[in-house]
């Protein structure tokens, strides 16, 4: 078939909002039964209303009823709402925020009645011995404000259904815990920590417990509680696991300035040190926004091997470390194009599974076996996230990522990711010497990785004869921590001359139009988007350097979230924006978009769940208001149901639908009538 040519921006595409919404499935977890070995995992599906639904491998049926949604909103952002210990499979429950057990066919509620949904669990370890006692994160929305929530770690006692605390302090609301471990005899147990104004990823601190059984009342307790890596504000200590029961195994971003890489590490009763024989330049775990996303496993019962995910130029890379020597050895053949692996869980000896993302085909649960002294992998797929109805997309037709690293003015290194327009049934524009529009997109976080998997938004757009653009800027995550601590202080100016700074670098003015450049993000990334259009700071707002914008749940009243937003982040600005709200007054008025909405005269695009408690719908609300007083360009959707990020179908196919039709109507129709 001949090629056909059109305006960027204008191509015909088969992959549409509809094809994109109808069948969205995302693996957000996979676990394994210690015991017995099966393999379990929790797929998200816009279908059924964003259902998160537990399924176990050897059957592809689920474990509980067709209305259970297995998800919690710990932290909010959830994660490690289940886990299997011996064939019974424990989930929390979004729908009553009950933990529930499920064995042969028999489901009951472990945890007390909760019908104001006050308590939130998430993140189980089954004691070894006890297996009816499960340590897990208590949050008590007993008083529901931000400032007055309180997390603890508790023991649920799934035979008499109680709940009773384990450690609990008098600052439990301004403390967090993740990450609960027993060691392999029941005898220690290991957990993170951190407290406000720490995020994890900041300052975690791990602490380790001798553990007391008492059998007159069949509980637990904990004594000689001992810190043994992280530091509050400056080391970060995440994933602790068990490598025995004298070696706790995890990450820690200790080390030289300048020189500060989330690596290995190991305590012993001996002492605490790095596992590798010198520092790898590269992240092995991604920031703990969401809970349980282990980033390594053991191979063998003895802890002595781990295979590892690290990252590097955006990508994950597996990696089999030797615990007992230092050494690492890289694993990967023809069939490993694995962009993004996430929730690493050992089956058995060199054998484990984990969620894995690619570049050019729909994610997957899959199950790796290295074999012989080369440590040969062989993937096997579980279970895809690829579409069972929808008719195939045309072969090339996806547009593949490729990664940049763009210097920038004072030999500034700033990380992107290109997608050409890529349609094969145009050969390019109709239009002599036309660039493509671009979409830029900015990530959330802000501490974040825009990674390079395969993404039908971006390949909607893509196939329609647009370029699509990711900025990880300063502040991002997984290129070491001096990189992420660009953005110390500097919220809102560094995230935003990056981007724009970006777009006029000499690589991207070669393959983008830059005066037909959108930006767009969400939550953070919304505000990131809506800081470069407004801010005085910004000079893309001086000059209207960006042709359209869409925010998704963005932020745009600092002094706002610095009251209202949940606990997990209420105080993530102190150190992003260089102290309180009380102590610099003028940053948090000088970099809220809302005080500078008479600036704005790029046209904005607003979309905002209603539902939202991580950024409120007030902070979409007030931006709207600014612009339409000052007779600026703005059209806004709020969507009924929908929390922070879109989970029903219907609202993922709307949401598309407003970009393309936004985008046409102010950047890409407009030149081309011209």
């Amino acid at each position: 078939m001949s090629q056909k040519y059109a305006p960027y921006g204008l191509w015909e595409s088969p992959i549409t909002a509809d094809a994109i919404a109808e069948d969205s499935v995302s693996m957000s977890d996979i676990f394994v039964d210690p015991v017995t070995k099966d393999i379990y995992y929790i797929e998200q599906r816009a279908s059924e209303g964003g259902r998160y639904v537990l399924l176990r491998n050897q059957t592809q049926t689920e474990v509980f009823a067709k209305d259970f949604n297995a998800r919690t909103r710990v932290h909010e952002y959830g994660g490690a709402a289940a886990i299997a210990y011996n064939g019974t499979v424990y989930s929390s429950n979004f729908a009553d925020f009950l933990v529930y057990a499920a064995k042969d066919g028999k489901i009951k509620p472990i945890t007390p009645e909760d019908p104001k949904k006050i308590y939130r669990y998430a993140d189980f370890c089954v004691h070894p011995v006890h297996t009816d006692l499960l340590v897990a994160i208590l949050e008590d929305h007993t008083h529901d404000t931000p400032q007055t929530v309180r997390n603890s770690l508790c023991v649920i006692n799934s035979t008499a259904t109680t709940v009773t605390a384990l450690v609990c302090t008098e600052d439990a609301q301004k403390e967090f815990y993740a990450a609960p471990t027993f060691s392999p005899s029941g005898d220690k147990l290991a957990w993170q920590f951190w407290e406000h104004p720490d995020m994890p990823w900041e300052g975690g601190q791990l602490y380790v417990a001798d553990v007391h059984y008492n059998s007159n009342t069949h509980t637990l307790s904990l004594s000689n509680t001992k810190l043994v890596a992280g530091s509050a504000s400056t080391i970060s200590a995440c994933y602790p696991l068990w490598a025995s029961n004298d070696n706790l195994v995890f990450t820690s971003d200790e080390g030289e300035e300048g020189n500060r890489f989330a690596n290995l590490w190991e305590y012993t009763q001996a002492r605490t040190k790095p596992v590798l024989s010198s520092v790898v330049q590269q992240d092995f775990c991604m920031p703990p926004w969401t809970l349980g996303n282990y980033p390594f496993a053991f191979l063998d019962n003895n802890g002595t091997k781990a295979i590892c995910v690290a990252w590097r130029g955006g990508r994950s890379v597996l990696y089999v470390v030797d615990i007992t020597t230092g050494s690492y050895k890289e694993i990967k053949n023809e069939m490993f194009d694995f962009v993004d692996i996430e929730h690493v869980r050992r089956i058995s000896d060199y054998s484990f599974v984990f969620t894995g993302l690619r570049s050019n085909a729909p994610g997957a649960a899959m199950l790796c076996t290295l074999t012989g002294p080369s440590l040969e992998p062989n993937f096997q797929v579980l279970r895809s996230t690829a579409s069972t109805s929808a008719a195939p997309f045309p072969e090339g037709i996806i547009s593949l990522p490729t990664p940049l690293e763009l210097k920038l003015a004072g030999d500034k290194i700033v990380y992107a990711v290109y997608y050409a327009p890529n349609n094969p049934a145009y050969a390019g524009s109709s239009i002599p010497n036309e660039k493509p529009p671009c979409v830029l997109g900015v990530h959330g976080g802000p501490t974040g990785l825009e990674t390079q998997n395969l993404n039908w938004l971006k390949q909607y757009f893509t196939s329609r004869g647009y370029a699509w653009l990711d900025i990880n800027y300063g502040g991002s995550s997984c290129y070491g921590r001096a990189y992420v601590e660009r953005l110390k202080g500097n919220w809102g100016v560094t995230d935003v001359s990056d981007c724009i700074e970006a777009v006029q670098s000499p690589e991207l003015c070669s393959l983008i139009d830059t005066k037909r450049t959108a930006i767009r993000g969400g939550s953070s990334g919304g505000y990131t988007a809506l800081a470069s259009i407004s801010l005085a700071s910004s000079a893309a707002s001086k000059t209207k350097f960006f042709a359209s914008a869409t925010s998704n749940y963005g932020i745009s009243n600092l002094e706002l979230l610095a009251d209202d937003t949940h606990k997990f982040e209420l105080m993530y600005m102190i150190k992003l924006l260089g102290g309180t709200k009380a102590e610099i007054p003028h940053v948090y008025h000088d970099r809220s978009p809302v005080y500078f909405s008479a600036r704005i005269e790029t046209p904005l695009l607003v979309l905002q769940g209603n539902d939202d408690e991580v950024v409120p719908p007030a902070q979409s609300w007030t931006i709207i208001d600014g612009v339409i007083k000052n007779k600026g360009h703005v059209e806004a959707h709020f969507f009924d149901g929908e929390q922070h990020g879109w989970r029903t179908s219907e609202t993922i196919k709307k949401a598309i639908e407003f970009e393309r039709e936004w985008y046409e109507k102010t950047m890409v129709r407009v030149s081309v009538s011209k």
